[in-house]
């Protein structure tokens, strides 16, 4: 009978203690815009960047359905309360736009059934158990990178860390070709005044009825890829203005007011064409997002395993980017280790993009903001 009376005891302590709330669900972009504005933090401000809000919140959904309460709590406010789990991206016989993704356990660790029913079903997710401790493991993850990204990114690790227990995956891949194509041989050498220095690049020319708009100061433009439904905006400060100093003001607001405002007007766009790889360890921004628990002893990820204690050691992102005339193919991979611790008649507007500027390329139908980047310097 005591007994009893202690199990129920402990049972009346656990259902008193702090609850935290799922937030009320916002919105994919507010969570993109403010992934972007953090990562662009923990850069130096001549460093050019791209990063997939998309496939970070992908892989960030996956673990935050394995942690339990402050910890699930900090991963909720910082996703602003969505979940990104496995969904149809839209592509067609012309764009090619597919998430894969995939968890890596060691084979001296075992997960929670509920946990991987969860990642099955609701994230599609590839789910292998490996030697953690064989070289081959970190070949077989880059292997699994290299494939899902048809072979844009292909080394994301070098090692696994020795208290490593899980690897969980996103892999986004993107290629899509122009609505309206540039045409090659209106491509001309121009000066890209670039925050460091002036450098001359190909620029792309192409007048036709885009979707444009000025707003505080800024020209924006949209260019749809085919079948309309992915586009890339491309916002240009004005001129003398750094870029790095609009980006703590692109709100969710101020991002929806500069979409309202578009509208069909014939303009000369102007815009070099670029490639970009980067590669960030995100720890620090998603701490500056409010996911700090995580990463600490105090980690609460019982939701994957009873093997515990569990934290989170290192979330990190590569991108790659390739605008030309044809249109554009990127690719990311987010990777996260977990291991053991003790109307009227309109001009023709000119937007020459000759100096930094940022880009989106965007889901027109569910607002995932798929790619986001800042072009402070071109090579």
């Amino acid at each position: 009978m005591k007994k009893l009376m202690f199990i129920a005891a402990l049972v009346s302590i656990a259902a008193c203690g702090p609850k935290y709330p799922k937030p009320e669900k916002g919105s994919d972009v507010g969570f993109a815009l403010s992934f972007f504005q953090r990562v662009n933090e923990t850069v130096d401000y001549d460093q050019n960047i791209v990063v997939s809000p998309y496939s970070a919140g992908v892989a960030l959904s996956m673990l935050a359905e394995g942690a339990e309460g402050q910890t699930r709590a900090e991963f909720d406010d910082a996703l602003n309360g969505c979940l990104f789990g496995s969904e149809d991206l839209g592509a067609n016989d012309s764009i090619q736009v597919k998430s894969a993704n995939s968890v890596w356990v060691s084979d001296n660790f075992s997960i929670r059934n509920r946990y991987v029913d969860l990642l099955e079903k609701d994230f599609d997710a590839f789910i292998t158990t490996q030697n953690f401790s064989d070289p081959a493991t970190v070949k077989a993850i880059n292997n699994w990178c290299y494939e899902n990204t048809e072979g844009k990114i292909g080394n994301i690790i070098d090692r696994l860390g020795p208290n490593a227990v899980m690897v969980l995956m996103n892999a986004l891949y993107f290629n899509a070709p122009w609505e309206y194509a540039f045409d090659a041989a209106q491509t001309r050498n121009g000066i890209f005044h670039g925050i460091v220095e002036d450098r001359e690049v190909p620029m792309m020319t192409r007048k036709a009825r885009y979707m444009y708009a000025e707003y505080q100061g800024c020209q924006m433009v949209r260019l749809p890829y085919s079948g309309d439904r992915y586009a890339m905006y491309i916002v240009l400060p004005p001129e003398n203005w750094d870029a790095n100093s609009i980006i703590p003001y692109i709100s969710e607001s101020a991002y929806k007011a500069a979409m309202n405002m578009l509208s069909a007007q014939q303009v000369v766009v102007k815009m070099p064409k670029f490639k970009l790889e980067a590669a960030f360890v995100l720890n620090e921004a998603l701490q500056k997002m409010g996911i700090e628990s995580a990463f600490t002893a105090g980690a609460d990820f019982s939701g994957i395993s009873a093997m515990g204690p569990l934290c989170l050691d290192s979330v990190k992102q590569k991108c790659y980017i390739d605008v030309s005339e044809k249109g554009t193919e990127a690719a990311a991979v987010t990777i996260a280790q977990v291991r053991l611790t003790s109307a009227s008649p309109t001009p023709v507007r000119t937007m020459n993009v000759d100096r930094p500027f940022l880009f989106f390329i965007a889901d027109s139908e569910t607002d995932n903001i798929l790619f986001a980047g800042k072009i402070v310097d071109l090579k």
